[in-house]
């Protein structure tokens, strides 16, 4: 499974990055993100439960950073592992790039399942993981611009807040 995108962000590139590393301003924009705690130079432990497809899954993991440029951007490496709901691991090449009106995050992602969660249906789970990829990155933007989050898709629509 492979998931890109980008988002404009209304901040500095540096602003932008120190968000990135600081894994409790992240433990906070996680959906059903239960620890977090690490640093870049030492990699990050993590606990998340998440519900895809009907099928509750707790993964405990680590994620490394690698090709570290501060203030540019990364390759994030992570696995996750969730008893008899399976496994998870995967990379991300995370990209600051400044812009006009502050920061272009691009991100591109590909992810491996093993286990009951690789048994599922392919278009549901990369359903599942686009709406938590989105939904991060538009909590991340968020925080950072010190703004309400934008409800996205048929619930923006129903709300008006597209």
């Amino acid at each position: 499974m492979q998931i890109t995108g980008d988002k404009l962000i209304a901040a500095a590139p540096d602003v932008v990055w120190d968000a990135l590393i600081d894994p409790e301003f992240l433990k906070t924009l996680i959906p059903g993100c239960e620890s977090m705690k690490g640093s870049p130079a030492k990699g990050y432990d993590i606990t998340v439960a998440r519900k895809v497809g009907g099928m509750e899954a707790r993964l405990s993991g680590r994620f490394d950073l690698t090709e570290v440029e501060p203030g540019r951007g990364c390759l994030l490496i992570g696995e996750g592992r969730g008893g008899a709901a399976g496994l998870a691991k995967g990379a991300a090449r995370i990209r600051l790039d400044p812009a006009d009106s502050g920061t272009k995050l691009s991100w591109d992602l590909t992810a491996e399942l093993g286990g009951k969660l690789a048994s599922m249906p392919n278009f549901l789970v990369e359903m599942a993981a686009r709406k938590v990829a989105d939904g991060f990155v538009e909590r991340f933007a968020a925080a950072i611009e010190n703004r309400p989050v934008q409800a996205k898709g048929w619930l923006g629509r129903l709300t008006g807040r597209s």
